[in-house]
């Protein structure tokens, strides 16, 4: 029995599925060793039958490297059918052999920014036989405005490190602050910005770990101390701050 198999958020996923609950786009942030099992599930709710030749079935990008945008000037027919634009122009033919027709993109946290936004009008107003499946593994890089466009999940792996939520109350703000500032090193700082980053993108609060992400970037790559850097996670993620952006350019 695979991980996948048992994992909480996918049996949603699947019941979801089965049931005839199929968002015409979807997007999944999982390991990268779940996405072909992923495919092949849904493909066979989706299309009635999974094989990788399908002719409904439509795959860009690789679990390695996102497709391009696509220029059929400088490509040929292969790599045109392996871009957003040859997707594009695929999906919309009616289906070949099953009801409907899927077309998956892999890598999608990794399109570049015009690839990506090819998608848009795809994704606001798909035919009605037509699918997207965005497969990925870091949802935080996924275009916000394809995000918003998507019923968008997070499956985490058994052994995913640590996620927990940000603390809550005063007290629990003031328990941490003096705890990081005594103990933490600045290797145990950065693991509790992951867990919270975690836990932030699992409950799909992306704002928050926007925010998270950036302190763990500028806490990497500046020469800061451990309670310097406490006091400015105190100022962007402790209630609502309007001057973050001054903060961050301040740093930068």
């Amino acid at each position: 029995m695979s991980d996948l198999s048992v994992n909480v958020t996918w049996q949603e996923i699947l019941k979801e599925t089965e049931a005839g609950n199929i968002p015409h786009c979807r997007a999944i942030a999982a390991p990268g060793n779940f996405h072909n099992e992923i495919i092949e599930s849904l493909a066979k709710i989706i299309l009635g039958n999974y094989r990788a030749n399908h002719p409904d079935l439509i795959v860009i990008g690789t679990l390695d490297k996102p497709a391009p945008i696509g220029n059929t000037d400088t490509m040929n027919d292969e790599e045109y059918k392996n871009s957003t634009r040859g997707l594009i122009e695929n999906i919309l033919l009616k289906p070949f052999e099953a009801k409907r027709r899927l077309g998956v993109i892999m890598c999608a946290d990794k399109l570049n920014k015009s690839a990506a936004n090819s998608l848009l009008k795809l994704a606001e107003e798909p035919p009605a036989h037509a699918f997207l499946l965005f497969l990925m593994e870091d949802g935080r890089f996924f275009l916000p405005t394809l995000r918003s466009r998507s019923r968008f999940s997070v499956i985490f792996s058994q052994n995913k490190k640590e996620s927990r939520p940000l603390p809550k109350s005063e007290a629990e703000w003031l328990e941490w602050l003096a705890k990081t500032r005594k103990d933490a090193d600045l290797e145990m700082f950065l693991k509790e910005l992951e867990a919270w980053e975690n836990f932030a993108v699992f409950n799909k609060n992306f704002i928050v770990a926007e925010k998270i992400d950036r302190l763990r970037i500028t806490a990497e790559k500046k020469n800061l101390s451990v309670p310097f850097l406490c006091d400015i996670v105190i100022m962007t993620l402790k209630g609502e701050n309007k001057n973050l952006e001054n903060i961050f350019n301040s740093l930068w």
